[in-house]
């Protein structure tokens, strides 16, 4: 029984969203400086949320099929907030790589790790924190994974 749960986020920094940095599982910053962004990342509080594993056959825990489906949390940061650039001259180009990188995710035909990806929930854009809590234009981006083990 193997989760490829390395492989997943590997395969998500690896879509190719023009303009935007895409960062792996251990790219993620500990503080992010303005020249960095737009950047994505996965969300270090709250990365991996709603798992669930669903038996399906019979077995051994080693042996049985199951479906393993959760919700893996992106943080996604246009620019600093303060940054002398007010909201409403970040707004359109905020919004234009979070779709963007939306399209690459519902794109895909065929990720490794997993079955399926979908956009789980709707966006909130606004401010948002990096690690070391500077505040950002940005969002928080949530992708349904499901995957099958054994």
């Amino acid at each position: 029984m193997v989760l490829a749960i390395a492989t997943i986020c590997e395969s998500i920094a690896a879509l190719d969203v023009e303009g935007v940095k895409m960062r792996d599982l251990d790219e993620i910053p500990e503080e992010v400086l303005a020249r960095e962004c737009p950047v994505i990342f996965p969300r270090p509080d709250g990365f991996i949320s709603s798992f669930v594993v669903e038996r399906d056959s019979f077995g051994g825990g080693s042996t049985a099929k199951m479906t393993a489906t959760y919700v893996l949390t992106y943080r996604f940061l246009q620019a600093p907030v303060a940054s002398g650039r007010g909201l409403f001259e970040v707004y359109n180009k905020m919004v234009i790589n979070a779709f963007a990188f939306l399209d690459a995710v519902i794109a895909v035909d065929v990720m490794s790790g997993l079955i399926d990806i979908q956009v789980n929930n709707t966006l909130n854009f606004g401010p948002v924190s990096d690690p070391a809590g500077n505040i950002f234009h940005g969002c928080d981006i949530e992708l349904q994974v499901m995957e099958f083990i054994n």
